[in-house]
């Protein structure tokens, strides 16, 4: 028999004491372990500042870039790879 399972939509909690940022660029490495590492970045005319550090699994990154994708209706195409060229041999 099986059991009927509801969903129940979770209370969004704010923060209101957090600042608000702003950015220029996210720098993003990959760890080994499948976690990445996400730097986020203010331009300032002295120096770069790194705003917030983010420690995100592979799918809730995923989740995150397909949620900025729709909300911006920007889907970045890949670009062509450029096949390497084996080294020639030498004789």
């Amino acid at each position: 028999m099986q059991t009927e399972t509801k969903s129940v939509a979770k209370e969004f909690q704010t923060n209101d004491s957090l600042p608000l940022l702003y950015v220029d660029g996210v720098r993003i490495n990959k760890r080994r372990d499948g976690v990445y590492f996400i730097r986020v970045i203010a331009n300032l005319p002295e120096y770069f500042s790194e705003q917030v550090r983010l420690m995100v699994d592979d799918s809730h990154l995923h989740r995150i870039i397909d949620s900025l994708c729709k909300s911006t209706d920007y889907y970045p195409k890949k670009a062509k790879s450029i096949p390497k060229k084996s080294p020639k041999t030498v004789k």
